[in-house]
């Protein structure tokens, strides 16, 4: 216990700035935190600290010893915050991220019973289109499409999900040279999501029968919102690449029509399922654990819906004198049922 506490002093100290900040903030005088100090640089046997009377600093033992004890530090907090929470009911703060796109569509009916359900809990829901590293940004589940490739990540599926479609307005199909193949792209204004800053051209990907093909397309409109991208396709500014989720009623009503259907086509992957993703722990915290079972329950309820958005999708092509690919095929026979 000594040495915990000469680790958490540590890390006070650093904190600070110095060691009188320190025991301010510990309620400790500076003695006795440079006493404690020098106890836990004995005990390791190494300095910690380069002491003048006018500055502080870490040796470069210190800084390796320093960037460790952190770690472990937070690794014992967790613990004991998981195992306290283990006993309890579902509490907290509860930090989740997905895309609009699917909040609105899948979720935003169904997060009041949630809350309802479990009061000890203070949802913290946030919006982007591309997930984020969940450590680095504290987020407790992230709800997205695509299955990430990362070993130290929880994942449970939640649906099939609905394939991407490219899709334009009629007005600007009408002004526009038809479209016969992917290479056709090239001369179409493309307007996309925002992946990197960096990049000057999008990156589409399309499938075919020797592999995965790229094509780097360009238009007068890159954004990192789903839903501006859609209003501006439908507005007849040019051809967009979305799920089909955020098209099937204005297709089913013909403000867009479908382009390109026998082409498999993403920005981003083709795994088109929606996912759970949440960290690796032995000790799954009680607000994660029902969450994400709420999360199964809610989409397992949007079976059906899922199926007639691809059924919509499938029924609208800008290609009447061809068969359209058959848009359930990302739907599992049996539903989504249980995973």
């Amino acid at each position: 216990m000594e040495t915990l506490e000469g680790m958490r002093l540590l890390l006070k100290v650093v904190e600070c700035g110095s060691l009188s900040a320190a025991g301010r903030a510990s309620g400790q005088s500076p003695a006795s935190v440079s006493r404690k100090i020098a106890q836990l640089e004995d005990e390791i046997g190494a300095k910690l600290f380069n002491r003048t009377s006018r500055s502080l600093s870490l040796t470069h033992i210190g800084e390796v010893y320093y960037e460790h004890v952190a770690r472990i530090v937070g690794e014992i907090d967790n613990l004991n915050i998981a195992i306290s929470e283990q006993q309890s009911v579902p509490r907290g703060t509860l930090n989740v991220r997905t895309q609009a796109s699917i909040a609105t569509r899948f979720l935003a009916d169904a997060l009041p019973s949630f809350l309802e359900r479990y009061p000890d809990i203070v949802l913290q829901l946030s919006l982007g289109e591309f997930a984020p590293d969940l450590d680095n940004n504290r987020i407790d589940v992230d709800v997205r499409v695509g299955m990430p490739d990362n070993p130290d990540l929880m994942i449970r599926k939640l649906s099939p999900g609905v394939e991407r479609i490219l899709y334009a307005s009629p007005e600007y199909l009408a002004k526009h040279r038809k479209l016969s193949g992917p290479q056709d792209l090239l001369n179409h204004n493309c307007l996309s999501l925002q992946i990197a800053s960096a990049e000057e051209q999008s990156c589409w990907f399309y499938r075919t029968p020797a592999g995965i093909k790229e094509l780097r397309v360009s238009g007068n409109l890159i954004v990192n919102d789903a839903a501006i991208l859609h209003e501006a396709v439908i507005s007849g500014i040019g051809i967009g690449l979305l799920p089909a989720w955020m098209a099937a009623d204005d297709l089913a009503t013909g403000r867009a029509v479908r382009i390109l259907p026998n082409v498999e086509m993403t920005q981003t992957v083709f795994d088109f399922g929606l996912y759970a993703v949440f960290r690796k722990s032995d000790l799954i915290l009680p607000k994660v654990r029902v969450f994400v079972d709420f999360l199964v329950e809610t989409l397992r309820r949007k079976d059906a819906e899922i199926s007639r958005i691809a059924m919509k999708a499938r029924r609208q092509s800008a290609e009447t004198d061809r068969r359209a690919p058959d848009a359930l095929r990302w739907i599992h026979p049996k539903g989504i049922g249980s995973r």
